[in-house]
């Protein structure tokens, strides 16, 4: 059985496999070791973890491993890798982004733009099995952020869906603009990306996806667990 584990920017999500089949999952704000041991205590035939780490550092991790006689694998550039990465910084490429071309590439064949809905919003094309590179831009939350912070008197708000389309108070206004400068930029990234690879398959993923993934044009495919079937088949790869 294998346990992986994705530390991003705001939640850690892990999801435990047999195999290729996923069979339970979990998304923590707030992780700590105990929660890692109940659940080693649940699934105790666990041989495997592989970790995605964009986020602070989780040292304890390994020791845990150790201690627990399982074998420990933390994703990057270096690992044994079924892509090519054809980018000027590898040892700069987030470990999120490295696990969600892999699950894109088992999953998917041909060319693919894989657009990441997250704390940060990524866009990662692949040409077949290579690599080129892609770009970053902030998410929802990382956007109402910086209006409130960047001004005096815009309010502090979390994000929630308005019904019209014209805001009609300050707060209504700010959640219009954020929902509509997402859902034009995500429509633009993949028109400029379908005209220069008119083949080109659009998977979209990410915990900020279902807001949008009714609205947004062109997307093949949805795939809420593409980065963990990604981390999943590193072990594999790596044993």
């Amino acid at each position: 059985m294998n346990l992986v584990l994705d530390r991003g920017n705001t939640n850690v999500k892990l999801a435990l496999f047999h195999n290729d089949k996923m069979i339970d999952h979990y998304i923590f704000s707030d992780f700590s070791l105990n929660l890692l041991n109940d659940i080693y205590i649940k699934y105790p035939n666990i041989k495997y973890l592989c970790l995605s780490n964009t986020g602070n550092s989780i040292n304890q991790i390994h020791k845990f491993c150790q201690a627990e006689n399982i074998k420990y694998l933390e994703l990057n550039h270096k690992c044994s890798l079924p892509i090519c990465i054809n980018y000027t910084t590898p040892s700069t490429l987030g470990s999120d982004r490295i696990a969600l071309c892999i699950g894109a590439h088992i999953n998917y064949p041909g060319n693919k733009l894989i657009i990441d809905l997250g704390t940060c919003l990524t866009y990662d094309i692949m040409l077949k099995n290579k690599y080129l590179g892609g770009q970053i831009s902030p998410g929802i939350n990382m956007r109402l952020q910086s209006l409130h912070g960047g001004t005096a008197n815009l309010p502090k708000l979390t994000f929630a869906e308005v019904s019209n389309d014209v805001g009609q108070t300050t707060s209504q206004s700010m959640l219009v603009g954020i929902y509509d400068s997402i859902l034009f930029e995500i429509e633009g990234v993949i028109q400029k990306y379908k005209s220069r690879y008119p083949n080109v398959q659009v998977i979209l993923t990410g915990g900020d996806s279902n807001i949008l993934k009714e609205k947004i044009k062109n997307i093949n495919f949805i795939n809420p667990y593409l980065l963990m079937e990604g981390l999943n088949y590193i072990i594999a790869s790596n044993e």
